[in-house]
């Protein structure tokens, strides 16, 4: 990744990690186990339904200037 990327993609991904955080804070249990299930069936699952730890580690990881 080219150094001028970095500040772009580390704002996206700042914004994705806001974006699923609003909207986890409308859904029932019952969205949230579904979208679970969905993610999990993709391979996309992580420690939580989100992956918030995982992308609030790359999120630091970037604001620290470290690929």
């Amino acid at each position: 990744m080219e150094h001028k990327q970095i500040p772009e993609a580390l704002l996206e991904l700042q914004h994705a990690h806001r974006i699923i955080r609003n909207a986890l804070a409308i859904m029932t249990p019952n969205q949230k186990r579904i979208w679970a299930e969905m993610n999990a069936d993709d391979g996309c699952d992580g420690e939580g339904i989100t992956r918030a730890n995982e992308r609030e580690a790359v999120i630091a990881k970037m604001q620290r200037g470290q690929p």
